[in-house]
């Protein structure tokens, strides 16, 4: 039997994966069709492993094979025909992008300029997510070659953004923390997401007092701040800049 008449149907509806992933997920089968069907320029999201494949299958949920492969294909050739962009807003205008509403697209272009003010902005500008999400936007410091990062955002597989800062020494803002709105200290008390020392590179997490009580929580749980909106952006960076004053030069 010929590898192509061993392929799934293209018209074969990808259908959501369950978690945790098990084996009754075609997960081999869905990797086999893309890799005859679009050669080199998906071999990369082939041959990670799960965790980045994965990610993109679920964007491509409730599409068949065939359209999810035409979409690839058509975000290869914008890529190869237009200039890298220069900025945000021009990565944020390329097709692969349409998948997040304009709402969450004002939040990234207004971040992206008022953690600017702090001294801090993107690398390489939208980035993989690695299992956080399915693109990744990473603030580091400007003016340093280690480029020691802020802030992240998260673009999800249904367009959903999620905002993480990268803080320590929290105990120094505690009662700033303790009197902020909810959506601002519930990053920082919410149940659950406790260090259990699985990992000896982040063991023992991240160790502060909020309300008198004590919290020890994973690294990976901890300053998250899911659905961002612009009206919330103020108490963001009101955060954001006690951890990271703006320092006059």
């Amino acid at each position: 039997m010929s590898k192509t008449k061993e392929l799934l149907p293209e018209n074969t509806i990808i259908i959501k994966k369950p978690i945790p992933l098990d084996d009754s997920f075609p997960l081999g089968d869905y990797r086999k069709y893309f890799k005859h069907v679009l050669g080199k320029s998906f071999t990369g999201y082939m041959d990670d492993g799960k965790t980045t494949f994965v990610t993109w299958l679920a964007s491509q949920e409730g599409k068949t094979l065939k359209e999810a492969a035409e979409e690839w294909s058509y975000q290869v050739d914008e890529s190869t025909r237009l200039p890298e962009p220069t900025n945000i807003e021009e990565m944020l205008n390329r097709r692969r992008f349409k998948l997040v509403p304009d709402v969450n697209k004002a939040f990234i272009l207004a971040f992206d300029e008022a953690i600017n003010g702090l001294g801090y902005n993107v690398g390489k500008l939208i980035g993989d997510g690695y299992g956080w999400g399915l693109y990744m936007i990473t603030y580091g410091k400007t003016g340093t070659k280690g480029r020691p990062v802020a802030a992240r955002i998260y673009i999800k597989q249904n367009g959903d953004i999620a905002l993480r800062f990268h803080l320590n020494k929290v105990d120094r803002h505690s009662k700033h923390i303790e009197n902020a709105p909810g959506y601002i200290k519930e990053a920082f008390v919410f149940e659950g997401g406790d260090c259990m020392s699985c990992n000896t590179m982040c063991a023992p997490g991240k160790q502060y007092t909020i309300d008198g009580q004590q919290m020890q929580k994973c690294n990976h749980s901890v300053f998250n701040f899911y659905w961002p909106t612009l009206d919330k952006l103020p108490d963001y960076m009101d955060l954001l800049s006690k951890f990271y004053p703006k320092k006059n030069i």
